[in-house]
């Protein structure tokens, strides 16, 4: 029975070419009844090149008029990171604004530069900088790689963009990491890298930025991928690529490893929204499910860290 593995990290980096490489491997066109922007916009199962990526972070930027100016009604707030720290940054990519909620956004890996107050100076490869709110940035990085073992769940970069991967082990200052959201029809010995403690940051349980969670998006659950706490919202991240705000309270914090068998009722992630399932296998970080809704006949091949016990109350 084939499998479909539809995760949502943060990939709107090239949704097209997500389209086109789902149907070279042979897999369905998502369900008809899932949202018409969610469904034709797959953003996890590829990601960019890592010389593509390279180059998009070295581009030029175009700077905000105002780095505290957004689409999203956004209080400003700073950053936790400091100085010579190593962050993600939600980008539409040349553009460094954040002034259009309906753009694509992605998640990148960059140095920090100076703070002051609500402002975060973003150092470019080229040498140049750009400020942005501090709204937009996932603290990242470890102080050391012992601060970090074997089965952790951890945030990690591939070609300078926001993964999640689990420890496999930790040797002196090297620490090797299983990606989880690259697609299963990969070689095992493409998900595994050996990074060092910068590219890696330790994730916790709960709401917190770079952690999935289930929210309600027009009355129907989906996965979204956590950026920063604003007041009582969430900066939030889609399947599609957009970017919205969520109430706290509605929120339901997927836990990154459940206790699972086989039987056991889940829900998980199909083309960015969430359906009930039952557990059909468990393979390391990868959960097999069999969807009870009927939007597909093949089982689904979701991640731990993705794989929520229950639906929150409507």
């Amino acid at each position: 029975m084939a499998k479909h593995t539809f995760l949502s990290a943060r990939g709107p980096l090239v949704i097209a070419a997500t389209v086109l490489a789902a149907a070279a491997c042979g897999k369905k066109t998502p369900p008809a009844e899932a949202p018409k922007a969610e469904a034709t916009k797959p953003a996890e199962a590829v990601a960019p090149p890592a010389a593509a990526t390279a180059v998009e972070a070295a581009a030029p930027a175009t700077p905000a008029d105002d780095p505290l100016k957004n689409g999203w009604n956004l209080t400003p707030r700073g950053t936790s990171a400091k100085e010579g720290d190593r962050i993600f940054l939600l980008t539409q990519g040349k553009d460094r604004s954040h002034t259009n909620p309906a753009a694509i956004y992605q998640l990148f890996a960059h140095d920090l530069g100076e703070v002051k107050g609500d402002v975060a100076t973003i150092k470019e490869l080229d040498g140049s900088s750009f400020q942005v709110g501090g709204q937009y940035i996932i603290a990242a990085g470890l102080k050391a790689a012992s601060d970090v073992k074997a089965g952790d769940m951890v945030l990690a970069e591939w070609a300078s963009s926001l993964k999640h991967a689990i420890v496999q082990k930790v040797d002196g200052e090297k620490i090797t990491v299983r990606y989880t959201d690259l697609p299963d029809s990969w070689s095992e010995d493409k998900l595994v890298a050996v990074k060092t403690a910068k590219e890696v940051t330790k994730q916790k349980e709960g709401l917190a930025p770079g952690n999935f969670a289930v929210a309600q998006d027009d009355g129907r659950p989906v996965i979204v991928l956590l950026v920063s706490e604003n007041g009582d919202k969430w900066l939030a991240r889609k399947f599609s690529g957009r970017v919205a705000t969520f109430p706290k309270e509605e929120l339901q914090p997927i836990p990154l490893k459940p206790t699972l068998k086989v039987g056991q009722q889940v829900v998980v992630p199909y083309v960015g929204m969430m359906y009930q399932g039952k557990v059909k296998k468990i393979a390391g970080t990868r959960v097999e499910v069999a969807i009870d809704q009927g939007v597909s006949k093949d089982a689904i091949v979701s991640s731990l860290g993705q794989v929520a016990l229950a639906l929150p109350p409507k």
